[in-house]
């Protein structure tokens, strides 16, 4: 992947907050996989569950989660005092974690067992996926992978997933309603790693439209999300044409935004005498930290008038004109 800026925030291999619950070697048999689990209650019927699995991946999974979804949880018995047994069950299409344990103070501890969902297996290999390991699988159910999810992919044509992709894709919240969205647009990334990086930084096809209504409609995923990561918006490019600069390239308003240039960091530059510079010396002053003091107290020494590539230079070797 070349721009996959967000991703990795934003898999199941986060890193669960420190605890007291100790942390114990996952163990293993031919199909199931058991770990430590810690559980917190949380406001608005929520609750915090963290799956500590230690094995080669040394992957951890933290999630919050309606207090529903894990079945036979007591919610009100979380808080009472005392320790009181724990039960409950986390059922997901690719297997199934079931947890046991004990409660005390609103936290509870113990551990689950996971077990793969022999059909998701199968589904997965039929399409010519993958024969899931039971750690693959573990990681599948934690990030909610689905066969509606394969189901779209192949229904929008997108190259076939091997299971750790499956995984990305889910873990970055890729979704049925999300590809069917960005179809019935007219769009669709060519990649799964460009779905990944639409996905990652949420570019929507509502956010697609916006470009295009700028000027901007036939940039490819690349230039896309290029624009998204440094937060370009419609009303950032209409800045820059109300600055006087139009009709610039997708890379330069890149560049732009990367850098936070905004109108009134080139109208300080235009009201000492630097009106209408070029893009990359708007670029070149800010990197340099180039700022309009710099340049009078430049012209308090007599050092005036200076180009915009010397005030840069003489920025680079250091000139401290105070």
């Amino acid at each position: 992947m070349t721009r996959t800026l967000a991703v990795c925030a934003a898999l199941l291999l986060a890193t669960a907050p420190n605890s007291s619950a100790s942390i114990a070697t996952a163990t293993y048999n031919s199909t199931s996989i058991e770990a430590q689990f810690r559980l917190t209650p949380q406001t608005n019927g929520r609750v915090q569950l963290d799956l500590y699995r230690r094995d080669l991946l040394h992957a951890n999974m933290s999630s919050s989660f309606p207090a529903g979804d894990l079945a036979g949880l007591d919610v009100a018995s979380l808080n009472e005092p005392g320790q009181r047994p724990v039960r409950f069950a986390i059922v997901r299409e690719p297997g199934r974690f079931d947890c046991a344990g004990v409660g005390s103070g609103a936290v509870a501890t113990g551990q689950c067992t996971f077990t793969p969902d022999p059909s998701f297996t199968a589904m997965l290999q039929s399409h010519g996926i993958g024969n899931p390991t039971v750690g693959q699988s573990y990681d599948l159910t934690a990030v909610g992978a689905t066969r509606a999810l394969v189901d779209a992919l192949a229904a929008n044509r997108y190259p076939r997933p091997d299971i750790n992709e499956l995984v990305t894709l889910s873990a970055v919240n890729v979704t049925p309603k999300f590809i069917t969205a960005l179809t019935a647009r007219g769009y669709a990334p060519a990649s799964l790693d460009n779905l990944v990086d639409f996905a990652a930084l949420d570019v929507s096809p509502d956010y697609i439209d916006s470009l295009r209504r700028a000027g901007y409609g036939k940039l490819d995923a690349e230039g896309i999300v290029g624009l998204k990561a440094v937060g370009v918006s419609p009303a950032y490019i209409e800045s820059l044409g109300a600055a006087g600069y139009h009709d610039l390239s997708a890379e330069q308003i890149e560049q732009l935004a990367a850098l936070k240039i905004d109108p009134q960091f080139i109208q300080s530059f235009a009201r000492i005498g630097y009106a209408n510079l070029p893009v990359e010396t708007l670029v070149e002053l800010k990197a340099m930290d180039v700022t309009p003091e710099f340049v009078l107290n430049l012209k308090r020494h007599g050092l005036q008038p200076l180009s915009a590539e010397k005030l840069a230079e003489l920025k680079a070797i250091g000139v401290d004109p105070k």
